[in-house]
């Protein structure tokens, strides 16, 4: 069976959520000097004779995409008056802190400079110490530069994706019974 309608009904979905979960990613300054995941989030659109497959691919952001889109609770004990992030996250911090050479190399590609209490300059792996501790006490925000937009979109083109369907199938019956 063919499915050209069905495949541009899926290419579109696909075009729109990328589409607005880079401008998503883009709003919550959610991008580094590499942008690993800006570049790489796309979509792809697989057909064989029985079916169409809609994946989206986060390339070398693979390992991370889902912590960024649906954010970290902390696991608490901080002092000072910040607040705690990724309520509503699936994912919490245990007993183990995120890693810290990812974040010392964050830092060397930002690239920011940390100071101590007199203004002086302090190492990256110092920096990356206070960074990682902030992150384990009060966690990641949610951006849903992802779920958000492939929730609303599905909603949306639903009705036209089933459309799209109806019709190769009805083209595949009339070939056939021709």
């Amino acid at each position: 069976m063919q499915f050209k309608n069905t495949i541009q009904s899926m290419q579109k979905l696909g075009s729109d959520v990328v589409k607005e979960g880079r401008s998503i990613l883009k709003k919550k300054k959610k991008q580094t000097r590499q942008n690993t995941l800006y570049n790489d989030y796309d979509y792809l659109v697989t057909a064989n004779k029985s079916s169409v497959t809609l994946e989206f691919e986060f390339g070398g952001a693979e390992d991370y995409w889902a912590f960024v889109d649906e954010g970290v609770k902390g696991a608490g004990g901080f002092k000072g008056s910040g607040k705690m992030r990724g309520q509503g996250s699936p994912f919490k911090f245990g007993s183990k802190m995120p890693p810290r050479k990812p974040l010392i190399d964050w830092i060397r590609n930002k690239p920011i400079k940390g100071r101590d209490k007199k203004g002086r300059f302090i190492t990256n792996e110092s920096l990356g110490f206070l960074i990682q501790r902030a992150i384990y006490q009060r966690g990641l925000t949610r951006t849903q530069f992802f779920s958000k937009p492939f929730t609303q979109e599905l909603n949306k083109q639903t009705d036209k994706i089933t459309e799209a369907f109806a019709d190769d199938l009805e083209l595949a019956i009339e070939t056939i019974i021709k």
